[in-house]
């Protein structure tokens, strides 16, 4: 038979299926191993030699960087070794176009030498015989080798690849580069990443210090705001302007300091683009070049502040400025005039950083002047006192003793002026009335003074007023004494042989002391100047005058006080019928003693400097000798009509008081819960005691009704009942419906309620009345003594109406009420059932009995 290998194929495969097909598959897969081993070999010797050379340029580009090479290098340098980098990376990445892809006759080859077997079994494997044969023993030593070539694939190697590195760099410089990089990366630490990015990250100048700019706002110091630091985290790109504006208010300053060199520019622009000035304070020339200067500017709109450099905005502002508005002033009540004459002005000041000064500024308005009127006398100055320096809101009065100047009696118009820290004014409505001047109650005195004023308004009718007074002295024997005559005849001949109007104004003053020398002698005279030493004594607070100056004024006033008080005392002995007729049993009284130590405080407040505390304490004493002057120049006859119908008021409000006690008195003893019926009483039954009930509420009620009814007597009166008797009567009403219910215990918190309202309203009745009458309490002058009191606060028999509200020995009903308490206490506590804590509470109650 033939062999079927030979007769499919006559040429090398038949030969070649020598071998199981297993065994040659395993054989061509160690061939095929071992060429892939040897081709990525030879392409690793290809490539490596070129990839070092980038490592290296890469490396020595990171150890630079982290050594922060770019930081020193200037502009050009920097991006010419970068440029340098990129050409050698560029060159150095081209030389990959020419590596060739080992081939698989080159990787049998590098089997075959890497291996060391004889033959080449790789190579060989393959090989077919040169020509065909059938010779037997041709084809049994073709098997046979091939079987050999089989046990030698298993020795088959690719060996390691070698890229000569050491021949094309003999000194090994290649390892140097690793050492630098850790080297540089352990001491660039956590800058690493910022150093190489500035390879590449656009500069500004560095290489010159960055100059020091300061910058800051400084408020008005009125305002109390603190200043605002604007360099630092403040500082921003003048983009964000708009969006964070800085607010201040107005008449703020910037300040900036910062070298004063060619290179640096501050401009300043308003709103609107306009450029604002700067005041420049510029540097020590002595100092070195470029040392700082300060550049100011003070806000008065919303304006743009930016600091250039070279033409480049390094930092900017934006302001929004608050503006400061203009202070408000109102009088809160018509202009009035106190009992002494004086002038009394109530206002309102409001700012919003605080009012510094206030005045009244005064035009005449008589209509008697003509247009051509030439006053003689300018018109007085009314300063106003404010509650607080630059306080910016409240409410202040201020009494000034106007009526010696000329103008007094005259009418007149004022215009209520405010003025703020920036010098801005607010002004008043125009006022116009007659301006306060002092009562004079002998018909010779205010003649004298009608012409003085007539003088001083318009010195042309200085004929006119010479002619009153020849008129006035025409005879002589109507004077009861001749130096009055005298004096009025002097005045007429000064008047006529006035040659300027120095001399006129002569005249006016003399006249004004020949009018109070007819009124009362020396004691208006003393009047006069204790007021003018209250007010230089005021002027000199308000002005902080030195110790001295203070000293000399606090003498003066203390001087005028005595003078004054002296001719007070002259005046009652001269007439002691008059000031015995003017006593009054309520009336302050008031000592040499307590002024003396009103004037002490007043020095000592003056000299440590609390300057507001001693001018409320002039005020207090101002106010005191106003009440005082009141007192005197008050005649006997008052108001007699109103007075009685307020002591009638007091007198029904009296007896009211006494019929609320006896109904709570009443209450109380029904309230079972209290024992109030006692040992002594007759338990009532339930029909007795709801007759009982009955009637205290119908007494409750009627009390209630009478009590409306003259709260509206009152009204229709003119008086003002405080909101104290509608409490009461509401009390009234809580304790009606409480009774009617049938709960005596809970009406009588109310009707205790009641008692304290209408006692309360009494008292503000009789304070009231005491106020209209002069009498009441004034500030700074102490408490008036209450209504039918003596000096000691004791009750005066048979005066007035008993109001419940002063400090009395108990009564018979007291002591019955006080008892029955206590009985109630001692029967309680002797409940064995009650609570322990209760017990304890008990027995504390009767520790003092």
């Amino acid at each position: 038979m033939t062999d079927p290998a030979r007769e499919n194929d006559q040429n090398g495969p038949a030969i070649r299926r020598d071998l199981p097909p297993a065994a040659e598959a395993m054989a061509r897969r160690r061939i095929a191993a071992a060429g892939g081993r040897a081709q990525a070999a030879l392409l690793w010797e290809r490539v490596w030699p070129l990839i070092v050379p980038i490592l290296c340029t890469v490396g020595v580009f990171l150890i630079l960087s982290w050594l922060g090479i770019w930081t020193a290098l200037p502009e050009l340098a920097r991006f010419g070794l970068l440029g340098l980098f990129g050409t050698i990376l560029l060159f150095l990445a081209l030389r990959f176009r020419h590596v060739a892809w080992p081939g698989p006759d080159e990787a049998l080859a590098r089997v075959a030498r890497q291996s060391g077997e004889a033959h080449r079994p790789a190579v060989a494997f393959d090989d077919p015989l040169s020509h065909p044969t059938e010779d037997e023993l041709t084809l049994a030593l073709w098997r046979a080798h091939r079987l050999r070539l089989l046990e030698r694939l298993q020795q088959l190697k690719a060996g390691w690849p070698a890229p000569g590195m050491n021949r094309r760099d003999p000194y090994a410089l290649r390892f140097l580069v690793p050492l630098l990089l850790l080297v540089t990366f352990i001491a660039a630490g956590p800058d690493r990443g910022g150093r190489l990015a500035d390879a590449v990250r656009p500069t500004t100048i560095m290489a010159e210090a960055a100059p020091r700019i300061d910058a800051w706002v400084t408020p008005p110091a009125y305002t109390g705001h603190p200043p605002i630091f604007l360099t630092g985290d403040v500082n921003r790109p003048v983009a964000a302007e708009s969006e964070r504006a800085i607010t201040v208010p107005q008449g703020s300053t910037v300040t900036i300091r910062m070298p004063d060199t060619a290179d640096l520019g501050v401009t300043a622009l308003t709103k609107d683009g306009r450029p604002v000035p700067l005041d420049v304070a510029p540097a020590d020339k002595a100092g070195p070049t470029g040392a700082p200067a300060e550049r100011r500017l003070t806000l008065v709109g919303d304006s743009t502040v930016r600091i250039d450099r070279n033409g480049t905005t390094m930092m900017g502002w934006s302001f929004a400025v608050t503006p400061d508005e203009p202070p408000k002033i109102s009088p809160t009540r018509e202009p009035g005039a106190t009992a002494s004459g004086s002038l009394s002005l109530a206002y309102s000041v409001s700012d919003d950083y605080g009012v510094v000064s206030a005045k009244g500024l005064i035009v005449n308005a008589d209509p008697t002047t003509g247009d051509g009127a030439r006053p003689l006398v300018e018109a007085p100055e009314l300063p106003l006192n404010l509650p607080r320096l630059r306080m910016r809101e409240g409410t202040g009065e201020t009494i000034r003793d106007l009526s010696a100047h000329p103008w007094a009696g005259a009418k007149v118009r004022m215009t209520l002026v405010a003025t703020d820290e920036m010098n801005q004014t607010g002004e008043s409505a125009p006022i116009e009335f007659v301006l306060p001047a002092r009562r004079f109650n002998n018909p010779l005195a205010r003649a004298v003074v009608e012409q003085r004023r007539t003088l001083a308004l318009d010195a042309n009718k200085a004929g006119y007023v010479a002619m009153a007074l020849d008129a006035i002295t025409v005879d002589p024997s109507k004077f009861q004494q001749d130096g009055v005559y005298l004096s009025l005849r002097a005045a007429y001949h000064r008047l006529t042989g006035a040659r300027d109007d120095a001399d006129l104004v002569s005249v006016v003053d003399f006249l004004w002391e020949i009018a109070l020398g007819i009124e009362d002698g020396d004691l208006s005279l003393a009047a006069q100047d204790l007021r003018q030493a209250q007010e230089a004594l005021r002027k000199a607070i308000e002005n902080n005058a030195s110790d001295a100056e203070l000293e000399k004024a606090m003498q003066d006033l203390r001087a005028a006080m005595d003078k004054y008080l002296q001719a007070l005392a002259e005046q009652a002995q001269k007439n002691p019928q008059a000031n015995q007729q003017a006593a009054n049993p309520n009336a302050q009284m008031l000592r040499p003693e307590d002024l003396q130590k009103m004037l002490d405080q007043i020095e000592n407040l003056a000299k440590t400097g609390s300057k507001e505390a001693a001018q409320q304490m002039l005020s207090e004493l101002q106010q005191m000798m106003e009440n005082l002057e009141a007192g005197r120049s008050q005649q006997a006859q008052q108001q007699q009509g109103q007075q009685g119908e307020m002591n009638q008021a007091l007198d029904k409000l009296g007896e009211m008081i006494r019929r609320q006690q006896e109904l709570m008195d009443k209450t109380f003893k029904m309230d079972p819960d209290t024992d109030g019926s006692g040992a002594e009483q007759q338990p009532m039954t339930p029909q007795e005691r709801q007759q009982a009930l009955d009637a205290l509420r119908k007494g409750q009620q009627d009390l209630a009704q009478a009590l409306q009814d003259l709260q509206k007597q009152m009204e229709g009166q003119g008086m003002k009942p405080d909101g104290k008797l509608g409490q009461a009567g509401r009390s009234m009403g809580e304790a009606t419906d409480q009774l009617g219910q049938g709960q005596p215990g809970q009406a009588v918190g109310p009707q205790g309620e009641a008692l304290q309202a209408l006692r309360d309203g009494a008292r503000s009745l009789a304070e009231q009345m005491a106020r209209q009458n002069g009498t009441g309490t004034q500030p700074g002058t102490g408490t008036a003594r209450g209504q039918g009191q003596d000096p000691l606060g004791r009750r005066q028999q048979s005066r007035g109406t008993d109001l419940g509200s002063s400090v009395k020995v108990p009564d018979a009903i007291d002591t019955q009420r006080a008892r029955e308490i206590l009985d109630a206490i001692r029967k309680r506590l002797g409940d064995a059932a009650r609570p322990l804590i209760e017990r304890d509470y008990l027995e504390r109650l009767l520790e003092p009995y």
